[in-house]
């Protein structure tokens, strides 16, 4: 089951579907940002149960289903958005307050230059955004200045991949060590050099080599049981 984050689409699950299906269902939600309807139906949980999160994803998956999963990938993403220290976290609920309050004069200019830094260092692919659903990317924007995720939550998983992009302008690489330093028991990091935000679609074939052989290990021990 996967998440997709702020500003995204299940299309970024694309090439992890075709990759993934050989293990089961593969199931995208999506929250729908570039359409007048939102898919309220959110996958349901199976058996051995999978999470892939990209980004503010995390924040977006129903504390029942941690409690179910037996591996999460979290993919650039975070406890929280903004710095513990007081001084960093001003700065930067500032800019995010920056970015809401030019979204909603120029929604479509605010996320091409998100897309860019998505995308850095690598060039964001030029396409249409298409119908945007101005409100919903608006509140979840605001969402995500107040969301934390307590450590303690994830803890019910059995086992937890964390990747990150060595270069992630988005959500700096220490927000994903910071996961990993909580739940060291549990859980293993991955690094990708040269790498952005935009993991699932810039370098999902090395995400999938490194979760993959987690993958086989926990469907064959289903298979024993």
């Amino acid at each position: 089951m996967a998440y997709h984050g702020w500003g995204f689409s299940s299309s970024i699950w694309r090439n992890w579907k075709a990759e993934l299906s050989q293990f089961g269902s593969f199931a995208a939600y999506d929250r729908g940002y570039f359409s007048t309807e939102q898919n309220s139906q959110k996958p349901s949980a199976q058996e051995p149960t999978v999470l892939l999160s990209h980004s503010f994803g995390l924040h977006g998956i129903e504390q029942s289903l941690f409690q179910q999963a037996d591996l999460l990938i979290i993919i650039s993403g975070f406890l929280r958005f903004h710095p513990v220290a007081a001084q960093y976290k001003r700065r930067s609920r500032t800019m995010l307050q920056q970015m809401m309050n030019e979204f909603e004069i120029h929604p479509e200019k605010v996320l091409q230059n998100y897309y860019a830094n998505c995308y850095a260092p690598r060039e964001a692919p030029n396409k249409s955004l298409g119908k945007l659903d101005h409100q919903l990317l608006l509140d979840d924007l605001k969402w995500l200045n107040r969301s934390i995720i307590e450590a303690d939550k994830l803890k019910k998983v059995n086992k937890i991949c964390i990747i990150h992009g060595s270069d992630d302008h988005i959500v700096p690489k220490k927000k994903g060590r910071e996961i990993f330093n909580q739940l060291p028991e549990q859980s293993q990091y991955f690094e990708i050099k040269k790498a952005g935000h935009a993991l699932p679609v810039t370098h999902s074939q090395q995400c999938l080599d490194f979760i993959k052989p987690e993958i086989v290990k926990l469907f064959n021990k289903a298979d024993r049981l």
